[in-house]
């Protein structure tokens, strides 16, 4: 990481010239001092159209991370965080970590959804990743692709002396925030935002990036709901998130988490368990927007350029094997409202949406993401390897 920068903590303003994760004072995660303009590059259909807001590195790694869409479930506001390129909001911690990490080898502690990213963003850069895990396998999906991606797999009690690389470091935090600088883009001023936490690291980077815009004048400090479930006696960063203005934790019991669970799987979200505790507490209180991440589903490559006589297509539905068929026949790839028109008028533009998504979650097919004016377009293409 770089030795350029100065990181400083944002509750206590400790600072320092090492790349330091917690600050020796308060405990509080570290962050980067950047002189922060608010300015948005709409030509960029990520994170990085916050530039100005972020600290710079010599090159960026990305694979498309964030600007994830508002949508509207049951009614409730959800920002679809599991449209990140692994699914998760750690894709943008883990571009970050990318666009700064000067190194050839490097290796990670085996933690679901961060490993995953991590492997994907550090791979795509060349470099030798490592995961060391030392707990109970939760995903075989999520192992099955950290060794798709070239991540090799160690099975060890303590962490490697090479370059480590952990979830609660400042460049994680700085990828993070830009969740709220979308959300403030997005919807202007949000009266509340509801936050899934196991320890509590996104709850604090979201609720640090809206005290980042309050100071630049643009929005006020939105009331953050940090969620988790009733089983968690308590966050690792439950104290210092309770001296955050408007923060305040709830808990959810099994119930509405069930409930929640199969609500978003209705709606094609198939997420962890503490994620749906966001989504539940938005349902209580219509004005939150909930912050929604983290699928169970990971995305898994199908060996072929065509899927012609594959044995996975015996598993999809009629609708979903004629959209194959005409991505396959496409010249170039296709919006899910070219493949309606494509159809004829043999099934409705939202059955289209509902294949296109089924077939991505499934690996059938990719999503290439295009800007056109203002708008962030989804494209979809059948995925070769």
């Amino acid at each position: 990481m770089s030795t350029d920068l100065i990181y400083i903590c944002g509750l206590c303003n400790y600072d320092s010239r090492s790349p330091i994760s917690r600050c020796p004072i308060c405990g509080a995660p570290m962050e980067i001092h950047v002189k922060r303009l608010w300015s948005v590059d709409k030509g960029i259909p990520s994170m990085w159209r916050y530039g100005s807001m972020l600290p710079k590195p010599r090159s960026i790694v990305s694979l498309g991370e964030g600007f994830t869409p508002i949508r509207r479930i049951g009614g409730v506001v959800i920002k679809d965080e599991t449209r990140n390129p692994t699914r998760s909001y750690i894709d943008r911690g883990s571009s970050m970590v990318a666009s700064f990490l000067d190194t050839k080898t490097a290796s990670l502690e085996y933690i679901p959804d961060v490993s995953i990213s991590l492997t994907a963003y550090l791979t795509s850069k060349g470099i030798d990743i490592s995961v060391y895990i030392s707990t109970p396998i939760t995903s075989s999906s999520e192992i099955i692709e950290i060794s798709r991606l070239g991540g090799q797999i160690v099975f060890e009690s303590t962490k490697p002396d090479i370059r480590y690389i952990g979830y609660d470091n400042p460049y994680m935090l700085e990828g993070f925030k830009t969740i709220s600088y979308e959300i403030y883009e997005q919807l202007g001023d949000a009266k509340c935002i509801s936050i899934p936490a196991e320890e509590g690291l996104l709850a604090y980077s979201v609720a640090r990036g809206f005290a980042i815009l309050e100071e630049l004048g643009l929005a006020e400090m939105p009331g953050i709901i940090v969620t988790t479930s009733i089983h968690r006696q308590r966050l690792g960063l439950q104290d210092l998130l309770m001296r955050i203005k408007n923060v305040r934790l709830e808990r959810v019991d099994d119930q509405s988490i069930v409930d929640a669970i199969v609500e978003l799987s209705s709606r094609g979200l198939y997420i962890r368990p503490i994620s749906s505790t966001s989504y539940a507490i938005s349902r209580r209180h219509r004005e939150c927007v909930a912050i929604i991440t983290g699928s169970e589903i990971k995305r898994l490559a199908i060996r072929g350029s065509s899927m012609a006589g594959s044995r996975y297509i015996a598993r999809t539905s009629e609708l979903q094997r004629r959209v194959l068929d005409i991505l396959s026949r496409s010249v170039g790839e296709l919006t899910a409202y070219e493949i309606w028109r494509r159809l004829g008028n043999r099934a409705s533009l939202r059955g289209v949406y509902t294949a296109v998504e089924a077939l991505s979650r499934r690996g059938f097919i990719d999503v290439v993401i295009e800007t056109r004016g203002a708008r962030k377009v989804r494209l979809y293409r059948v995925r070769t390897i």
